[in-house]
Parts: C-alpha cells; structure tokens; sequence
C-alpha cells in the first residue's frame, strides 16, 4: 500500500482527499497581526469575507515543525509514501520537504518514500493528487512514483478573478495596469507553465474571460470528453457553475467538480477567483 501526503494548495474537496487517505499540511496565513492555518483555522469563506471587509493575508509556507511530525508518523509506519508538493516556483515548501525528509530517511533507511514537485496548484494540484492516488489503487510504490513524475507539466491550469487589486497586492500587476485595467473592466487570463504562474491575455468583461477559458480548452479536447475537471472558486459559486455548464455543452467530460479554493492562492487572487484544472 502506497500512502500519500500533500499540502493545502491541492484545492480538492475535502471528502475526496479522505477518502484517499490523504494527509494534507497547511499553509500560513498571515492576516494583520493573527496567524492562521488554512484548513484549520481559518476556512475559505472566512478568509474572502475577511478579505471584501479590507484585510490583505499573506500566505507562508509549511512549517517545518509539521513537516517533521507528518513525515516521522509515515516512515514509523513503515509502508512507503509521497508527498506530492505544491509547485516549488511558487512556495519553498517543496525545497524545504526534501531537506526535511532526506534528514528523517537516515533512520528508517528500509520505507520508500519520494517528494515530487508536480509544478501545479489549486486545482491543477488537486487534480494531480487524486489522479496518482486512483493510480496506486493497483500499482506498487516504484510504478506510482513513476507515473507521478511522468504527470509533472501534463496538467493545465486557467485562472481568472474579478478584480486586479488583489493582484495588485501581490505584485503580479503594476499599479498603473490593475488602475487601467478597472476603469475598463479588463481582466487577466493566467496559466501555470513550468510551475510559474504566467499571464496569458487580457481580456475585457468577465463573460468574455469565461468564453475564453473555454476556447483555449479546445486545445486539450483529446484529454477533456471522458476525464475528471475540477473547478475551483472564490466564493463565487455561480460563477463556477456557469462555467461548469459552458463547458459540459461543448465537451464530454467524465465528471465536473465543483469546489471552494483555499488560502494559498485565493490570498493572493481575491474573491471571485475562477480557475480550472484538466489534462493537457
């Protein structure tokens, strides 16, 4: 039996994360002077409503302390694991698991274990996560590991908010540009290349954006008719179902899921987050 780890970056929900037997360590979240956990103590809708009420949260990554007890229970276990990491261009969470567990290795040197950096988050991430973990329902730790580093860069990701502040907060858009880009409603299209979060377009309206994520999903239509989606939202989930059924009338998914996106993006992307996660 192969047993997984991973962070809460993965924006799956919940249930489906249990049902897998996932361990998932949380990212910080910094707001003012409180320091929260994500997932734990402080949830998604608390952390947008904190966040239409003003407050900016920082996010830091997962603490080492957590990384040390989580990593010490699996290889007390004795059965081999993976921590399946948020992308390391965007966190040091993946750099700091390595060090971490290559240091508690030394003394369980018969457990099998491995770090992957999937170069993915939120739902991407997610999508990632449950595909491996399906896959070790009948594949040993060396195949699953294997195929897990054989699935990094194969997952597209598409964001969209609705509104450049947030953006603006982090420094993923200049002042002069999120200034411009309210005053005529033009919103950002981005993607994850590499693990990097890169802008993609520019487009004017949120119907337009959604129009658009829908376009650039014809590229990967091979790998949409028959497989799992996941939709990830900002508490904002009429929006993720208007998505949901623009794209169930042009494809043929397997499944669409719907869910909340945590901390570790919507900190940085705001309320009204829209991002998706499908095969490429």
């Amino acid at each position: 039996m192969v047993r997984f780890i991973t962070d809460s970056g993965a924006d799956a929900p919940k249930e489906l994360l249990d049902a897998y037997g996932f361990t998932v360590m949380p990212f910080g979240v910094l707001i003012g002077e409180e320091t929260h956990f994500d997932g734990e103590t402080i949830s998604p809708k608390e952390l947008y409503d904190r966040m239409r009420d003003g407050a900016a949260p920082k996010t830091f990554q997962v603490e080492i302390p957590r990384m040390e007890t989580v990593f010490k229970e699996h290889f007390e276990q004795g059965e081999p694991f993976l921590y399946l990491a948020f992308s390391s261009e965007l966190s040091g969470t993946y750099q700091t698991a390595v060090m971490v567990a290559s240091e508690l290795a030394e003394d369980y040197p018969d457990v099998p274990y491995a770090v992957i950096d999937t170069k993915t988050a939120s739902t991407g991430q997610a999508l990632f996560v449950l595909d491996v973990a399906e896959y070790a329902k009948t594949n040993d730790f060396e195949s699953v590991k294997a195929y897990s580093e054989r699935k990094v860069n194969t997952v597209r990701h598409l964001f969209t908010v609705e509104s450049l502040d947030y953006l603006l907060r982090g420094g993923r858009v200049s002042r002069a540009s999120a200034f411009i880009g309210g005053l005529l409603n033009i919103l950002p299209l981005l993607t994850v290349e590499d693990g990097k979060l890169i802008p993609k377009e520019k487009i004017r309206g949120q119907k337009k954006v959604m129009h658009r994520i829908v376009d650039w999903m014809e590229e990967s239509r091979e790998n949409i008719d028959g497989k799992r989606l996941i939709i990830g939202h900002g508490d904002d989930v009429n929006r993720a179902e208007a998505l949901k059924a623009m794209i169930e009338e042009k494809f043929e998914p397997a499944e669409v899921i719907i869910t909340i996106a945590g901390a570790a993006i919507g900190s940085h992307t705001g309320p009204g987050l829209i991002v998706i996660g499908y095969e490429d």
